[in-house]
């Protein structure tokens, strides 16, 4: 992976985006605290490819993105920035692909499309993931199976040959994937080809029809898919509802983008375009024979 550096002034400014002003030494606790203030600050969104725009994942068109305009990001561009900063602390990063699962198909996605981070500290590896669009560990996750608990929540990683699996544990007690990932180094290249892939609108990607977007909270997560609003909270429960008029996707939106406005009048219009103008689904007393 190419690793831009930061120049001090950029340094500030992300930090400043992210609310931090702690220590800055290469350790375990300074990269739990970064991790905590960047969930929190930053929103999880895939506004870009519904809008016909093709981000760039360099780490300035990033931070132009993220800090600059005060913006959010996929994974592949808020991590991408995140392990910059990392870096530019101190810290030895990779960055990895990773198979999200998607519980429907009862399958790992066939490309890694989920960038995640490997941390080297003291000799150990801790996976760190500050983008993601679903309920993961907010603070790094070593690799031997231990299991870290927040909000009720439990999250571990298997490792099963040279495969490493992320799961998380809810009060249904019940281990569930969340996504799969070697420790082949994928870089720039690699995720260059995934963006164009899922943006591609010739191939039937999903992503330029899908409004996705969510932002870690006190007590878990809340995440909107188009007419999808799932939250997760303390305790380990999680709810579902669906979002169905204007009025109760400016409430999800201004949750997922609190602080965030302009970002929740974007995905208000897109919402509208792909939910709210679609057709409704028929009755079966309305559906012809």
């Amino acid at each position: 992976m190419s690793t831009e550096n930061l120049t001090p002034g950029r340094r500030r400014a992300y930090l400043d985006r992210i609310g931090y002003d702690g220590p800055l030494t290469a350790d375990l606790d300074v990269l739990r605290a970064l991790c905590r203030a960047h969930v929190r600050a930053v929103p999880f969104e895939l506004l870009d490819g519904p809008d016909g725009i093709r981000p760039g994942i360099d780490v300035p068109s990033v931070f132009d993105k993220v800090v600059r305009r005060r913006q959010g990001g996929a994974c592949m561009e808020v991590n991408r920035l995140f392990a910059a900063l990392l870096a530019d602390l101190g810290h030895e990063v990779t960055t990895l692909a990773s198979r999200p699962w998607l519980p429907q198909d009862r399958a790992f996605t066939d490309t890694g499309d989920h960038m995640v981070l490997l941390v080297r500290l003291d000799g150990t590896d801790w996976l760190v993931d500050v983008a993601y669009s679903q309920l993961t560990a907010v603070e790094p996750l070593e690799l031997d199976g231990t299991v870290r608990t927040e909000n009720g929540w439990e999250f571990r990683v298997l490792r099963e040959d040279a495969e490493y699996t992320v799961q998380r544990r809810g009060a249904s007690g019940r281990w569930a994937p969340v996504h799969r990932f070697t420790l082949e180094p994928r870089g720039d290249e690699h995720f260059d080809t995934i963006c164009d892939l899922y943006l591609d609108p010739s191939n039937a990607s999903p992503i330029p029809r899908t409004l996705m977007c969510a932002r870690t909270t006190e007590d878990g997560k809340v995440t909107l898919v188009n007419d999808l609003l799932i939250e997760t909270l303390a305790g380990g429960a999680e709810r579902s509802a669906r979002v169905s008029t204007p009025e109760d996707a400016h409430a999800a939106l201004a949750r997922v983008f609190d602080g965030h406005p302009a970002l929740a009048e974007r995905g208000a219009r897109i919402w509208q375009r792909l939910v709210g103008d679609r057709p409704a689904t028929p009755t079966p007393e309305e559906t012809p024979a």
